[in-house]
């Protein structure tokens, strides 16, 4: 009995070591966090990737001119029946806060839709929103193979701080929180 629970306490030495980090003798480079999602093709500490998004309103935007600013890209289309979910929580008062902020940019892009489907479908849901447009997938790519809607907080320095994919209404307003506390 008594080596029984001697080699009990033995094993269970042994997993409770196992499963412990070690601590490095030296420093180890800076390793890039990737967020749980195989679909994913950056990841947290990643530099945003350059690209150039026409707008509805009839401009374009640079992610590289929003240099400076906290922004929010969403990637979305409007047959999604997450991204509508997501769309009328937004339209509902969910960005209540930090849209009217200075330093704070929302930046949907629909993904594999033209000017005229956003637009009209932007009419039917009487939004006012302006979005960016992705016809050929080419801003998309850049940033996941599939999945949306698609959710990238970049910070000041242009580097990602928060993807995740899929809207969740109890998880929304913790991405909305965050990015109040980058912007104050």
């Amino acid at each position: 009995m008594k080596r029984i629970a001697i080699l009990l306490t033995l094993l269970c030495a042994t997993f409770t070591l196992w499963g412990q980090e070690s601590v490095p003798s030296e420093p180890q480079a800076e390793q890039r966090v990737v967020v749980a999602d195989e679909y994913a093709l950056v990841g947290v500490g990643d530099q945003v990737p350059d690209f150039v998004v026409p707008m509805t309103n009839g401009k374009s935007v640079a992610i590289a001119d929003l240099r400076g600013k906290v922004v929010l890209i969403t990637l979305w289309a409007s047959w999604c029946p997450s991204c509508r979910k997501e769309f009328a929580a937004i339209a509902n008062g969910a960005f209540d806060g930090i849209m009217e902020h200075n330093d704070f940019v929302w930046l949907p892009i629909a993904r594999e839709e033209n000017l005229a489907t956003v637009k009209v479908w932007f009419e039917q849901k009487g939004y006012d929103f302006v979005s960016g447009y992705d016809t050929d997938r080419s801003i998309y790519s850049l940033f996941a193979e599939q999945e949306i809607p698609r959710n990238i907080v970049v910070d000041a320095e242009g580097r990602i701080t928060h993807h995740h994919s899929g809207y969740n209404k109890k998880e929304f307003p913790q991405l909305v929180a965050e990015i109040e506390k980058m912007l104050n």
